[in-house]
């Protein structure tokens, strides 16, 4: 898979979605390209407005950042004063919450898909169901 097409993030959003309804939670899901600009975005019914906004955000941490958004949580809870600089600096549209994930394939990083709206595990679950998918397809692909 060369890139992320506007097919498979509307593919990975209803994987998303479908989980996120499974678990009972209304949430906004998005996927963002490999420079974390936005191909989809849902906003559930019932979503938080909120969460709209920090769904992409959380998404392009991951393409900016090239790893999930809990990792950088759990940096950032470890080196509060290294992250709270970078914050100062960082890139704006950023934000270190959990439930977003690089989507790589064959080394190569595609984009990211991210939830928002539940807990932070809640978050994480949803996008993973996607990943998940991802990951399968990815695999089916030829570079």
């Amino acid at each position: 898979m060369e890139h992320l097409s506007a097919d498979m993030a509307l593919q990975l959003l209803d994987v998303a979605r479908r989980r996120a309804e499974e678990i009972g939670v209304a949430m906004s899901l998005a996927v963002v390209d490999d420079g974390g600009h936005a191909l989809a975005m849902l906003r559930m019914d019932g979503a938080s407005i909120l969460g709209a906004g920090t769904v992409i955000a959380k998404a392009r941490t991951a393409v900016y950042c090239r790893r999930p958004t809990h990792i950088s949580v759990e940096r950032a809870r470890a080196h509060p004063e290294v992250y709270a600089s970078l914050a100062a600096e960082m890139t704006p549209g950023m934000v270190y919450s959990m439930g977003g994930y690089p989507l790589e394939c064959g080394g190569r990083l595609l984009g990211a898909i991210a939830a928002s709206g539940g807990s932070g595990e809640q978050d994480m679950a949803v996008a993973e169901a996607a990943l998940r998918q991802f990951a399968a397809r990815c695999s089916e692909t030829p570079d």
